[in-house]
């Protein structure tokens, strides 16, 4: 799927060393400094997903109980976003 993992190098990491993944995410921050390296390799997005994550399964719970369960997941969303866009006005 091409997802990989996104772990902040140290400082200090070396660039001559270990999989080629690790190496230029190692080099990134040289050239481009910290704040670049975040925007480049798209650190930081993973707890607005969490939280969407959150707020959906909160009323819902984890469960599905229809077989259908694209259905069940887009009523379950139509229904959240309906409640959303009520509170909002």
């Amino acid at each position: 799927m091409g997802v990989g993992p996104i772990i902040k190098p140290r400082a200090n990491a070396r660039t001559d060393r270990g999989p080629p993944e690790r190496r230029i995410s190692a080099a990134i921050p040289k050239m481009f400094g910290e704040k670049g390296w975040s925007i480049v390799m798209g650190y930081g997005r993973r707890w607005a997903v969490e939280t969407a994550l959150s707020t959906y399964k909160r009323p819902y719970g984890e469960h599905c109980m229809s077989r259908k369960i694209e259905r069940e997941l887009k009523t379950k969303a139509y229904i959240y976003n309906t409640l959303i866009n009520m509170h909002a006005r």
